[in-house]
């Protein structure tokens, strides 16, 4: 097995040393390939998670977290009945981040305890921002396609879950809070709830764009791979703001953080305000803009962000059936 996917398994089996035993549930995934998904490999890490390491044409190994590695995190809900479906939450990440930021840092597995919701956290790359990437020179990188037309489906078969909207939501930090307002824009038909933490969500603001362009050779990427040059149709195509329309009947909830000695997170507020007085002026009243006293940080945007709105997400998709 590739060292780096026992790194990753060890260490989220590392993060239930000392915790409060959990009731394991009566039944634990197997997983198919499918849907333009290969399964390589499934570990269950915890009673709970199982990390499934995956290939897709969809999206080149270069550009994930790991570089040779495509890993996916699914976690049941405590007590899982597998005659049952269950709604899913789909969980995205930062930039520089992957999908065990969410657990090993954010510890999403005791947050979401309790809470009847699978939780799928998937690679969104280092730098994937989302979409189809324009410039693929330095590797596949097809977002929308894994995210959307693979991944879902994929879970789909592989698990019993309530396939209707009512049965999904979607939600990330930072540019995982972009991916999640992306795609609910872009399938609203997909999702009933959609949470952005810390993010921006306006591609053709100076602001939000030089952080996008500015992120990419940080990680080796081209500055023009996923939206392409600077009068590139994509950079229109795929943002949100111009989408607010179909948000109309999607719960929608996007944090700010008031740690504002963090210029990453000052900026990722006053986007955040930005785009919600936007949903306003547009008639999107099931929206709400709610601050949180966070840095740019997962770990607080997980406990104090995510958290808050487990307890609303229960209420507003359907429950176990």
């Amino acid at each position: 097995m590739r060292k780096t996917i026992l790194l990753v398994v060890a260490a989220l089996a590392a993060t239930l040393v000392g915790a409060p035993a959990q009731a394991a549930p009566a039944w634990r995934p197997g997983f198919t390939s499918g849907d333009g998904i290969d399964v390589l490999n499934v570990n269950h890490t915890t009673p709970r998670s199982t990390v499934v390491s995956i290939n897709t044409g969809a999206v080149d190994k270069n550009t994930t977290h790991f570089r040779q590695s495509h890993d996916l995190i699914v976690t049941l809900p405590e007590g899982h009945n597998p005659n049952l479906a269950y709604p899913v939450l789909y969980l995205y990440h930062g930039r520089g981040q992957g999908p065990g930021n969410w657990h090993l840092e954010a510890n999403v597995e005791q947050i979401t305890a309790g809470f009847p919701f699978i939780v799928v956290t998937a690679e969104a790359g280092r730098a994937g921002w989302a979409t189809n990437w324009v410039n693929q020179s330095a590797g596949v990188q097809q977002w929308d396609t894994f995210h959307l037309d693979q991944l879902i489906p994929f879970i789909d078969r592989n698990l019993r879950t309530i396939r209707e909207r009512e049965g999904r939501a979607i939600a990330g930090f930072s540019m995982g809070a972009f991916t999640a307002i992306r795609h609910a824009v872009h399938r609203p038909w997909l999702f009933r709830m959609v949470v952005g933490l810390s993010g921006g969500y306006n591609l053709e603001d100076p602001r939000m764009r030089a952080a996008v362009t500015g992120s990419l050779p940080l990680e080796g990427l081209p500055a023009d791979g996923p939206f392409g040059g600077p009068f590139d149709g994509s950079w229109g195509f795929n943002n949100p703001w111009h989408r607010v329309n179909a948000l109309r009947d999607i719960h929608t909830v996007i944090y700010g953080g008031t740690q504002h000695h963090d210029q990453l997170e000052a900026q990722a507020h006053r986007l955040t305000y930005e785009f919600h007085q936007h949903l306003l002026a547009n008639g999107i009243n099931n929206s709400w803009m709610v601050e949180y006293n966070c840095a740019h940080n997962i770990v607080c945007a997980g406990e104090q962000g995510l958290r808050r709105e487990l307890p609303v997400m229960r209420d507003v998709l359907w429950g176990p059936r």
